[in-house]
């Protein structure tokens, strides 16, 4: 692979340097926050050799490279740009600027639970297999073994406010340690276990004539959120009053006192209630639908995966398994399904496509799909053809109504696919696996039966364009600069600005422009492509140097209303489309259209003479060049 020349391209597509807010990679994919998302050519970057897929999510146009060539593509990309390279944290958080209310809020869950899922999973991972042990008979509960192993399973739940609040402070702005303090107030070993509450009365202590609940609230997810959130704010507003001398001793000390307080007499109670209802809520939903409920959420998961909102599932789903009356994450066994789906019409695709570029994507796709990872096989593969992705709702809903209709449940969340069998509480390992072979095996059924329309391996615009030109006999003379667009041809000192009304960029012509499509008046390379689409230069097999300037002042447009199909260092041939722009875009905004077309190395000749005037068609002989 050439890293630079796809790195060009990339860029390119995607706007160029001018249209990149920041960019980034992860260990697959570019990462870009782009200014106007409209721009990019998704199409046309899908089909660049290297590119698996490319898709717009969570206000980040994201494109899928490889592991290892992701790396080398972006060192290309940002060598010798002004382009502001973030870290992946840093990015996200730009890119929820562009994102609606409902969509921040997911995202805004994504970053708080995401870093505390490896805590998470291996503390679920360890449950899960000391009660499969216990189930089987083959540990005594009892012995000293089982209760420490048992101590380290319980930990990441019990101690789950302050891993919470920790995480939470970054994304609420506030002291990350202040916050861990305050988690560590909602779990106290002075506070009644929140978990043995129900077995007797709630005890209360009278402070300053209120009463407050002496309830824990390990396991718990809302109370510690809502308490962070607020303790950012309470924190803020008072570094605005506090003197900033008495700010290390003041601030903290306020901070805690105010929200603690405040925590255990509004908050916690209120955040457990609400935190309760809905994990109980969902259970009631749960066992009253059966299957159906497996066969509507493992359907539709996909779809709200494209959407970015399934990233609010973690804190429901850890609400699941902090929840001593549940216990068990019985919302991941369905993701899992709608997630192995995928990877079962992708598969199919692979043996029904006849394009060798998505042949070289299904099969890895697939195969991450299997291991919990969906991007590539979601936007590289089934979305773009549509039918396969219904086919993967329609394998996902089977599954997850099997493993519903036979209780399957998990101890931890994060985790999906094949590994995920390592959290599958007990004997529901086997329901699980079944699951897993239905959802696959239904996907790749149903794209088979619902078929797909094809991907053509297509010339590009540009080719299509000049077959068309090539079908009414234009014939190039290496001594005459072709027209470039369909207009009237006038000379150049009509042209409303001096630099190029004097010549002093070059001779040439102007063109009042009746189409806004643009063609290659040369044989030759393209030599510049301006970031905002407005020019561009060519140089000809035979040396001489074109440059098309599409209207007056028209760089104040920043790209709007045009549309590049080359890029720098293009092959191009005479009738090739270069560029394509909105007429009454440019007219909208008070600006001129006509366009100079100017030869910039005119001192090389003897002679640059105009031979049209008027009405020309484009590709028409308009400069003769001696």
């Amino acid at each position: 692979m050439d890293y630079g020349k796809l790195a060009k391209e990339i860029l390119t597509l995607v706007g160029g340097e001018s249209n990149v807010e920041s960019a980034t990679h992860c260990a697959t994919r570019l990462r870009f926050v782009l200014k106007d998302d409209s721009v990019a050519k998704i199409k046309q970057i899908e089909n660049l050799d290297g590119v698996k897929g490319a898709f717009l999510t969570s206000g980040q146009f994201q494109i899928i490279i490889g592991q290892g060539a992701v790396n080398k593509v972006y060192a290309e990309m940002v060598k010798g740009t002004s382009i502001t390279q973030a870290s992946v944290s840093d990015q996200k958080k730009t890119a929820m600027k562009k994102m609606n209310p409902l969509q921040r809020f997911a995202r805004m869950l994504s970053n708080i639970f995401v870093p505390i899922i490896p805590a998470i999973v291996a503390s679920g991972l360890l449950m899960g297999l000391l009660g499969m042990l216990t189930r089987f008979g083959l540990v005594d509960s009892k012995s000293g073994l089982f209760q420490v192993l048992d101590m380290f399973s319980n930990a990441a739940f019990v101690f789950l406010p302050v891993l919470i609040a920790f995480s939470a402070a970054k994304e609420f702005g506030t002291n990350p340690f202040l916050a861990a303090a305050l988690g560590g107030i909602l779990i106290h070993p002075a506070l009644q276990n929140a978990w043995t509450v129900g077995a007797g009365i709630e005890k209360t202590i009278n402070v300053f004539g209120l009463n407050i609940g002496m309830v824990g609230y390990q396991g718990t997810v809302l109370p510690i959120l809502i308490a962070v959130w607020v303790m950012g704010h309470v924190e803020r507003g008072l570094r605005k009053i506090v003197p900033n001398v008495l700010d290390i001793l003041l601030t903290p000390f306020l901070t805690i006192m105010i929200t603690g307080f405040f925590s255990l007499i509004v908050i916690g109670p209120a955040g457990r209630l609400i935190g309760d209802g809905i994990s109980i809520g969902l259970q009631v939903l749960y066992n009253t639908l059966g299957p159906v409920a497996g066969l509507l959420f493992g359907g539709l998961y996909s779809t709200i995966v494209i959407t970015g909102i399934h990233h609010s599932f973690h804190a429901i789903e850890a609400g699941l398994l902090g929840n001593k009356a549940i216990g068990v994450n019985f919302l991941l066994p369905i993701w899992c399904m709608a997630n192995i789906a995928q990877g079962g019409a992708s598969l199919a695709v692979y043996f029904k496509t006849k394009n060798q570029k998505l042949k070289q994507v299904a099969v890895p796709a697939s195969v991450s799909c299997l291991l919990g990872i969906t991007e590539a096989a979601i936007f590289g593969v089934n979305l773009r053809l549509v039918k396969p992705f219904i086919a993967a709702a329609i394998g996902g809903a089977l599954g997850g109504g099997y493993v519903v209709l036979t209780k399957v449940g998990m101890t931890g969340l994060g985790v999906t696919g094949i590994p995920a069998i390592a959290i599958v509480s007990g004997p529901s390992i086997v329901n699980y696996i079944i699951g897993m072979v239905i959802a696959f095996a239904g996907a790749f059924a149903g794209t088979f039966i619902l078929g797909f329309k094809e991907e053509q391996e297509e010339s590009s615009n540009a080719e299509c364009e000049r077959m068309e030109h090539e079908k009414n006999d234009v014939v190039y003379d290496a001594n005459k600069i072709h027209s470039p667009i369909k207009g009237r041809a006038v000379s150049l000192d009509q042209v409303p600005d001096p630099t190029f009304a004097s010549g002093i960029m070059g001779k040439g012509i102007a063109i009042d422009p009746k189409e806004g499509k643009v063609f290659s008046p040369v044989n030759g390379k393209i030599s510049a492509v301006f970031g905002t689409k407005h020019a561009i230069a060519l140089t000809s097999d035979s040396g001489v140097e074109v440059l098309i300037h599409v209207g007056m002042d028209t760089v104040k447009l920043n790209g709007k209303g045009f549309n590049c199909h080359v890029n720098n260092d293009d092959t191009v041939k005479v009738g090739d489309l270069l560029l394509e722009f909105d007429i009454e875009e440019i007219k909208k905004n008070g600006l001129s259209t006509i366009t100079p077309v100017i030869i910039t190395n005119s001192d090389n000749y003897s002679s640059v003479d105009q031979v049209k005037e008027g009405d020309v068609e484009a590709l028409e002989g308009v400069i003769e060049i001696k």
